[in-house]
């Protein structure tokens, strides 16, 4: 079963990206292959125009943290995500992104708090599902992580589960 919160139980949309521990990142710039580096780039530097012609324009903020993310800049993809947050609070794909650049930066907490904002704001977005499952498993709270996952592909397991656990030892009394 999973776990029910309330919209009230969700922490600031925000959080700072000072606040993001410094820690080494998973991708490094050394490991992307040039052509796609280059591809990356390009498309941070036509955000950037977008961004100079429109300061409040999302999509190009939330582009840009995608590129910033794929290229290993998980801290610059955090503030592009949370520019693109702060024109528009309920953008729930830059939510789930935001979560994942956390989850590289081992900052499960603040997954967490993404992805259970973006399911405050669309309760069947199988993305946040799998990447909050991702963050409880790395906070070592498994039943929840799975009951998430279970989740995101659309089973109920749970109960599929103990029928079957139930005639197992069923079949053991016999």
């Amino acid at each position: 079963m999973t776990q029910s919160f309330q919209s009230s139980q969700v922490q600031p949309l925000f959080p700072p990206v000072n606040s993001v521990r410094s820690r080494p990142q998973v991708r490094r710039q050394a490991d992307i292959d040039p052509r796609q580096r280059r591809e990356y780039e390009a498309a941070i530097a036509r955000c950037d125009q977008a961004i100079a012609r429109k300061g409040d324009d999302v999509s190009a903020w939330y582009q840009r943290g995608q590129a910033q993310a794929n290229l290993g800049a998980y801290n610059e993809a955090i503030a592009s995500f949370n520019q693109a947050l702060r024109s528009q609070p309920n953008h729930a794909a830059a939510l789930v992104f935001r979560a994942v650049a956390f989850i590289h930066l081992n900052c499960y907490e603040e997954a967490l708090l993404s992805c259970n904002t973006a399911l405050a704001i669309q309760p069947h977005h199988a993305e946040a599902w799998l990447f909050r499952g991702v963050a409880l498993r790395y906070l070592n709270r498994y039943r929840e992580a799975y009951a998430s996952y279970d989740h995101a592909l659309g089973i109920s397991r749970p109960a599929n589960w103990l029928n079957l656990i139930s005639r197992i030892f069923g079949w053991f009394r016999q």
